[in-house]
C-alpha cells in the first residue's frame, strides 16, 4: 500500500474573480476513490454569462465526461446558469478507484490564440492569454448519490475525506497466535472481537513463528485461513519476532500492505536493540498510552494506542468447588504466566502483603494461578516454597481455559497485582468487568484504568533495576508497591463488603465504557479510513 495518496485532480484551478469553484484549462483530471454501493456520480457546476464586448469570453462552451477513458456523456452548448450532470458511478471495484476527464468543449481556438500570445508576445493576442472563455464554465463540486465528494468551494482543500468514510469498506488481517494460552494470544483474539463489533471485514491468520505455550483455545478455529486479502496487516507478536514475519510467511504475505506491529512493552524507555524491528512496519499499535510513550520515543512510525477490548459471557454459578477452593473465605486471587517474568509480577509482593494483612485463618484466603512452571522451574520452586509456609493459601499450577480463567476470576472476591510495570493488565481489566475490586499498583498501564473511584490503587516507589531480567535491562525504572499499602486495602475489603460492592460495580461500568468492543471497534475503523484515505 503507498504510503502517500496521489494528487486527487488535476487541470483544475481557482481564481480570485469567481470564489466558490474551479474552471478547466483544457482538460480537468480527477482521481476517483474505490466506493461501495454508490450509484450516481454528479458534476455541478454553473455557466456564466460573457460580459458584453468581450469578445475573447464569448462564444458556446459544452463538456465531455469521461470515465476510465470511455465516454460518458458529451454536453454541448450548454445554457448559461447552474448545470448539474448525472452519470452512473462506474461499475466493478478497483484498489486505486477511477479515473474522470472533465473535457472542455468549444475552447480549442481561444487556447490556440492563448497560446500564440505566450510565445510571440503580439499585442493584439494577449487578451486572450487569461481565458476567458474557459473560465466562464465553473465546477462547484462532485457528488457520489448525495454526498459531497469534491467541494470546489472550499479552495484549500476541495476532497471531502467525510464521502470516503461513508461508502468505503475498510478490512484487516489479523495475524497472531489465535489458539495459543498466552497474552498476546488473548491480544489478537480481542482484536476480533472489536473488529467485528464494529462491523470491519476481517480474516483470521494463525501466526506460523514459533509459540512456546499450549494451542488449547479454539474460539476462532474456525474462521482461521492462511491468506490475507484486505490491504492492512495487523501482527499480533513481541517485537523481536517482526523479524521473522517473512521467513515464515514469505515475503509476499507483507509486500503491498500496510503493516501494523501490535505491540506490548512494559517500562518507560523502549530497549535501543528493538528499534530496527520497526523496518518491517509501517505503523504500531500498542495496549497502553504508557506502551505508546515508550515506543514512540525511539520509533518514527506512527505509534497508537488500540486497548484491549474486553467482552466474554460472565460465568453464572459458583466454581469454588471446581478448583478446590473454600466456600467459606473471602479470597484474593493473583494469576500470571512464569514466562512474564516472577520479577515484574512481582508475586512476592503479593504473598507479603496477604501475611501482613493478618487475615490468613481468619476468614480469608489467597489464591494464587500460574502456569508454565516447567519452563521456570526456580521460579515456580520459590514460588510454591513461600505458599507452603502461609496458611490459607492456595497454588494452582496448571494451564486452564479462557472460559476456566474467567470462572476462576469470578469465584474469587478480590483480584491483586503489585507488578512492578504493566503494559495493560489482561487480568486486572478481565475481573473489573466480572464487577470485581482490584488491589493494584498505581504506576503504568493499569493506572489508566484504576483509580480511587473504581479500585484500590496502591501507593508506590519508582526504583532503578540493579540488574538485567530478561529484556528488562538494568538501569531501567519500574515500581516498588507499598506492600503495607496493599495489606491495608485487604483488611479494609475484607471487613467492609459493601466497600467492594460499590468498587466492583464501578470498575465494571469502566470497563464497559471504555474497553467493550464497540468502542475499540470504532477506533479500528477510524484508524483504517484513514489509512485508506491517505
Amino acid at each position: 500500500m503507498p504510503h502517500r495518496r496521489p494528487a486527487r485532480f488535476a487541470g483544475l484551478f481557482p481564481d480570485e474573480a469567481v470564489p466558490g469553484s474551479y474552471w478547466i484549462r483544457e482538460t480537468g483530471l480527477v482521481a476517483l476513490p474505490a466506493l461501495e454501493n454508490v450509484r450516481t456520480l454528479a458534476v455541478v457546476g454553473d455557466l456564466l454569462a460573457a460580459t458584453a464586448g468581450d469578445s475573447p469570453a464569448a462564444g458556446p462552451l459544452g463538456l465531455e465526461l469521461r470515465l476510465d477513458g470511455r465516454v460518458a456523456a458529451r454536453h454541448e452548448g450548454i445554457a448559461t446558469g447552474p448545470f448539474r450532470f448525472e452519470l452512473p458511478w462506474p461499475g466493478g471495484t478497483t484498489p486505486s478507484g477511477h479515473r474522470l476527464e472533465l473535457r472542455l468543449l468549444g475552447v480549442t481556438g481561444g487556447n490556440f490564440r492563448a497560446w500564440l500570445g505566450r510565445v510571440s508576445g503580439l499585442g493584439f493576442l494577449q487578451l486572450w492569454r487569461r481565458q476567458a472563455l474557459n473560465r466562464r464554465l465553473r465546477v462547484v463540486r462532485l457528488e457520489a448519490d448525495d454526498a459531497v465528494m469534491f467541494d470546489f468551494g472550499s479552495r484549500a482543500a476541495p476532497w471531502n475525506p467525510a464521502c470516503l468514510r461513508r461508502s468505503l469498506k475498510v478490512g484487516l488481517n489479523l495475524a497472531g497466535y489465535f489458539r495459543a494460552d498466552l497474552g498476546v494470544g488473548e491480544s489478537v483474539r480481542c482484536a476480533a472481537r472489536a473488529a467485528d463489533a464494529a462491523g470491519l471485514a476481517v480474516a483470521c491468520v494463525e501466526l506460523k513463528l514459533p509459540c512456546k505455550n499450549p494451542q488449547t483455545d479454539e474460539t476462532f478455529a474456525a474462521r482461521l485461513q492462511t491468506d490475507n486479502p484486505h490491504p492492512v496487516n495487523v501482527f499480533h507478536l513481541d517485537a523481536p519476532a517482526s523479524r521473522d514475519i517473512d521467513h515464515h510467511h514469505g515475503a509476499g504475505f507483507r509486500a503491498g500492505k500496510y503493516n501494523i506491529g501490535y505491540w506490548a512493552w512494559e517500562l518507560p524507555e523502549f530497549p535501543d536493540s528493538w528499534i530496527e524491528f520497526g523496518d518491517y512496519l509501517d505503523e504500531i499499535w500498542t495496549p497502553s498510552q504508557f506502551t505508546s510513550e515508550a515506543i514512540a520515543a525511539k520509533l518514527p512510525l506512527p505509534v497508537l494506542t488500540m486497548p484491549h477490548a474486553i467482552s466474554f459471557p460472565r460465568p453464572q454459578g459458583d466454581f469454588r468447588a471446581k478448583f478446590g477452593l473454600p466456600t467459606d473465605k473471602y479470597l484474593f486471587l493473583f494469576l500470571y504466566d512464569l514466562n512474564s517474568y516472577s520479577e515484574r509480577k512481582n508475586p512476592a509482593a503479593v504473598l507479603e502483603a496477604f501475611r501482613r494483612s493478618g487475615l490468613a485463618g481468619r476468614g480469608a484466603g489467597l489464591v494464587i494461578k500460574v502456569h508454565n512452571a516447567a519452563a521456570n522451574p526456580e521460579d515456580f520452586e520459590r514460588l510454591r516454597a513461600a505458599t507452603a509456609g502461609l496458611p490459607d493459601t492456595t497454588l494452582i499450577n496448571r494451564t486452564l481455559l479462557r472460559h476456566e480463567i474467567y470462572e476462576l476470576e469470578a469465584a474469587c472476591d478480590c483480584f491483586v497485582s503489585l507488578h512492578r510495570s504493566e503494559g495493560y493488565g489482561l487480568a486486572i481489566a478481565e475481573s473489573m468487568y466480572l464487577g470485581k475490586p482490584v488491589i493494584a499498583t498505581d504506576w503504568s498501564a493499569s493506572a489508566e484504568y484504576v483509580h480511587a473511584g473504581n479500585g484500590c490503587p496502591v501507593k508506590c516507589t519508582l526504583v532503578q533495576l540493579k540488574e538485567r531480567h530478561g529484556p528488562y535491562a538494568a538501569g531501567q525504572t519500574w515500581a516498588e508497591p507499598d506492600i503495607d499499602h496493599a495489606a491495608e486495602w485487604m483488611q479494609r475489603l475484607h471487613a467492609d463488603r459493601a466497600l467492594g460492592q460499590r468498587l466492583g460495580a464501578a470498575a465494571r461500568t469502566t470497563i464497559e465504557e471504555k474497553f467493550s468492543p464497540a468502542v475499540i471497534g470504532a477506533r479500528y475503523r477510524r484508524r483504517l479510513e484513514a489509512i485508506a484515505g491517505w
